[in-house]
């Protein structure tokens, strides 16, 4: 009886030892089963995360290949805008298979205001990867015009009056105060720093970059901000419309910004004040120093990842210590033509030379043409009749910006009163002394016709005088309309150089380095600035006519060719 339970017993115990057995093996099968499921996954995951990099890539890829052929465009046509180079890129596509199977990118251009996207996508097998990159067209400087931009104050700009800085193009249409241009830029040289201050509600439609401070107080800037210095925004619903970057501190009194904020110093932002960021471009803002914002809604700033020094590259500015500095490009000589050798060049082998001095009565007319200046001189009276006494001023020839050209030479030239001077043709007037417009004079030139003006003295044009264009811009030569290019130090002599006042309306490109250069009244300057300082006060405005930068007069040989500048990534 025992040994038939002990038997029984060990039966039991084999057939557990199976079941067991044959368990364990399920689940170890199991196991093996999902493990191996895992790796299948593991092994696409691994492989789609493989082919989104690749498309990423291809569509890095894209942006770089896109612009290659939009810089050698703009090598070979550095005054294209926007519009036009991306008619001459359009749409870029890879060839299939580029480095592995598969691989492709598609590049789509397209503007947006001034500024140049580019839309890449880029492809392996079915991964996808689009990436957005936006440029600006960096124009090309020393080889082409001092006159690229609409106000250079070299050691300052101080715009603290009413009146707008704005643009137009003439060669394309007459200035429309309805729709004004964003290329009213304004801009700064001097290494030591030169400001440049807003004030009295002055718009300024185009972007401001200065080698010292910005403060724009009451203003505001349809465009971009760029400093070496600190940038102070006051008190304005809409302080800047595009990005703020600044090397030195960022103190942001009333409103939004319209793009994105980048200081290398500290950041602070006021009550009621926002960074909009409406491109999306990275980042809202980023600041290497203290950041202090009283708004609640802007402590989010106060976060790491936005306490980064985002590095802000330099204005250009007149440091000759630089390497590759260039004393040709006018981004960084104030007086790179070298106007005291330019007047050397025409200066008189003899002496005296004649003065003009218009009678300021009778509504005389006076005449500057290609052979000379002619008008009445004086009138005297014989036996009771009134006895007119001409003059002709024939030209003698003279080296001009390295060309050969007939000129007049004058001591001095004082057109008053109600008299009127016509110019036609391409002309050039030399003054070794002061020129003069006052009363209710007027200077009217020809279309296709221009004066060039080159004096030594102070330029005054005084209450209603006026210098009238009939054919804003370029003459069929490339020559502008109307050219001042003043020699006048005001710093041996401690007065402005150049003078406008009043109800006037000029047209006008002034290149007057050594001088200040003040304009006030109810006026409004065509035309361009560049001078030491420019004081612009009253409600005097100024429109720069773009197609100024196209000019070939006051250029040099060497330069720097047109270059896109990377804004940022869109996202």
């Amino acid at each position: 009886m025992l040994m038939l339970r002990h038997s029984i017993m060990q039966k039991s115990q084999r057939g557990f030892t199976l079941v067991a057995v044959l368990i364990l093996s399920g689940l170890a099968s199991i196991l093996v089963l999902s493990s191996m499921k895992d790796n299948v996954n593991q092994e696409r995951l691994s492989g789609n995360f493989q082919k989104k990099i690749n498309a990423r890539l291809m569509s890095e890829r894209g942006i770089f290949d896109t612009m290659a052929e939009a810089k050698t465009y703009l090598d070979n046509n550095p005054t294209a805008d926007v519009n036009e180079l991306i008619a001459n890129i359009t749409t870029l596509s890879s060839p299939d298979d580029i480095g592995l199977k598969g691989m492709k990118y598609t590049v789509k251009s397209s503007p947006d205001g001034d500024e140049l996207v580019l839309s890449s996508t880029g492809k392996r097998f079915e991964a996808e990867s689009t990436l957005k990159a936006r440029f600006k067209i960096v124009p090309a400087s020393g080889g082409s015009t001092p006159f690229s931009n609409a106000v250079v104050g070299c050691d300052s700009v101080n715009l603290t009056g009413s009146g707008q800085i704005d643009s137009y193009n003439s060669g394309e249409a007459p200035y429309n105060e309805s729709s004004p241009g964003t290329k009213g830029n304004v801009t700064t040289i001097n290494k030591d720093g030169g400001n440049v201050t807003l004030g009295g509600g002055s718009p300024v439609y185009g972007d401001i970059s200065a080698t010292g401070n910005i403060d724009t107080n009451s203003s505001k800037v349809v465009g971009d901000l760029h400093a070496n210095g600190n940038i102070t925004l006051g008190e304005n619903s809409n302080p800047v419309s595009g990005y703020v970057l600044t090397r030195g501190n960022y103190f942001q009194d009333g409103g939004d910004v319209g793009g994105y904020v980048r200081a290398n110093g500290n950041a602070e932002m006021d009550w009621s004040t926002d960074i909009l960021n409406n491109k999306n471009q990275g980042l809202a803002i980023q600041y290497g120093g203290k950041g202090t914002f009283k708004n609640s809604y802007n402590e989010k700033y106060e976060a790491a990842m936005y306490n980064v020094n985002p590095n802000v590259a330099k204005v250009k500015d007149s440091d000759s210590s630089v390497a590759n500095y260039d004393a040709s490009d006018p981004a960084t000589n104030c007086d790179y033509l070298d106007i005291a050798s330019v007047v050397s060049a025409i200066s008189p082998n003899t002496s005296p030379l004649p003065d003009f001095t218009s009678r300021g009565w009778g509504g005389d007319t006076y005449t500057y043409d290609v052979t000379g200046f002619s008008g009445i001189k004086t009138t005297t009276w014989v036996e009771g009749q009134a006895v007119d006494e001409n003059f002709d001023f024939s030209p003698e020839m003279a080296t001009v910006f390295g060309n050969s050209l007939s000129v007049v030479k004058l001591s001095s030239f004082h057109l008053k009163g109600d008299n009127i001077l016509n110019i036609s043709g391409d002309t050039t007037l030399f003054v070794d002394g002061n020129f003069t417009m006052d009363g209710a004079t007027k200077m009217t030139i020809a279309a296709d016709s221009s004066l060039t003006l080159i004096v030594t003295g102070i330029v005054d044009l005084l209450a209603g005088a006026k210098i009238i264009a009939n054919q804003q811009g370029l003459t069929a030569s490339g020559l502008p309309a109307m050219s001042i290019y003043s020699s006048y130090d005001s710093n041996s002599k401690n007065k402005a150089g150049i003078k406008i006042e009043g109800a006037f309306e000029t047209y006008s490109q002034i290149y007057a380095p050594l001088a200040e250069v003040k304009i006030n009244g109810s006026g409004t300057l065509y035309g361009a600035v560049r001078g030491k300082t420019v004081a612009v006060t009253g409600g005097a405005a100024i429109h720069y006519d773009a197609a100024l930068g196209e000019a070939n007069q006051g250029s040099s040989s060497a330069g720097q060719q047109a270059s896109l500048q990377f804004v940022g990534f869109e996202y």
